[in-house]
């Protein structure tokens, strides 16, 4: 167990870096499923994974808020960055109950119940002083893993009063950096704000609303629907109402789901499966060298650079849609029957 006020911040940044991985994680498989989508068909379905996507960014800005506030670092890097398909870890384990691979790959009912598992809502939270818990056993959700970064944020704040919260103001991302449909960011100095921040993640991706009987089910009593739900509406085809259980499936109206109308586009695909010189293969290489310089106009923005962010995601994230649209067009030497994909490398 961590004794002393530097190995326990050590943790903590550990953990808070560790989040900021989970978060960038998601977004190209959530990405992938998205743009495999033939439109106008499956609108309302592309509108909720397009509503998660968001966030997840919103969710990535708020973390490395939160250890810049404490002095840390927050590193997007070659060792950093996901490779798929993924295994979900925390402090280098995997979930012990969740092994599953987390792919890209097209629109599908195995995708979307993937997504499921990805923000599965945690268990009701038992309340028990969190240093009485073994530190390294790894969360069961991701949500508990979050409410313990902040039990721990509570401890060393309630510990050492005004020594954890000493990181430069200057490498905040304010509003004026940050702008989106997925929320508010919110600047970190102390105990409070860094408690607001990550609890705008925890309710986004797994808040849901009070049980019929009066039982509050969520970390909110309005009918926003955390992650797992919108997904969950996805998979079994019909709307949330507020008077549905959020244990059960929703019974409203219905959604249109086609799983037949995507790009059938290479899971998890490598750069050698499409041909020197290609077509396929030149589209992905430039895929690649935009999402390499939206990493690293994202590291600089969490590093001392905010005013980076707008670039990152500008010229970065709305970049990278047309160039795998291209891929997804075109099918490939080797299976005819499926597209190109980008690889995220």
């Amino acid at each position: 167990m961590a004794d002393t006020l530097a190995e326990k911040k050590a943790l903590l940044e550990r953990w808070l870096q560790t989040a900021i991985e989970l978060e960038l994680a998601t977004i190209p498989p959530y990405l992938i499923a998205l743009l495999s989508i033939k439109l106008p068909g499956n609108r309302e379905a592309a509108e909720l994974i397009r509503s998660v996507m968001i966030e997840e960014m919103l969710h990535l800005a708020l973390v490395a808020n939160v250890l810049n506030a404490i002095g840390g670092k927050p590193r997007i890097d070659q060792d950093t960055i996901p490779r798929y398909p993924l295994t979900l870890t925390f402090e280098g384990k995997a979930f012990s109950d969740r092994q599953f691979p987390i792919n890209l790959e097209a629109f599908s009912s195995a995708a979307i119940e993937t997504f499921m598992k990805i923000e599965q809502p945690e268990q009701p939270r038992r309340f028990t002083t969190f240093w009485a818990q073994d530190l390294h056993v790894p969360a069961l959700t991701i949500g508990e893993f979050y409410h313990r970064i902040l039990d721990v944020l509570a401890e060393l704040d309630w510990d050492h009063p005004g020594s954890l919260f000493t990181g430069d103001p200057k490498r905040q991302l304010l509003k004026d950096y940050y702008w989106s449909s997925g929320g508010e960011i919110i600047a970190v100095s102390d105990l409070a704000s860094a408690t607001a921040a990550l609890n705008i993640v925890i309710a986004q991706g797994e808040g849901a609303w009070p049980k019929p009987d009066g039982n509050a089910a969520a970390f909110t009593q309005e009918f926003d629907m955390g992650h797992y739900y919108r997904f969950s509406e996805i998979f079994y085809g019909s709307r949330y109402q507020r008077t549905d259980d959020p244990a059960g499936p929703p019974s409203g109206p219905k959604i249109v789901v086609d799983y037949a109308a995507v790009y059938p586009v290479k899971k998890n695909p490598d750069r050698k499966d499409y041909r020197d010189g290609s077509a396929l293969n030149k589209l992905n290489d430039a895929f690649n060298l935009r999402y390499t310089d939206m990493l690293m106009q994202l590291h600089e923005a969490l590093n001392g650079t905010p005013q980076a962010l707008y670039t990152a995601i500008m010229n970065g994230m709305h970049g990278l849609t047309p160039v795998a649209h291209d891929m997804m067009k075109l099918p490939l030497d080797s299976d005819p029957k499926a597209v190109g994909c980008p690889t995220f490398e």
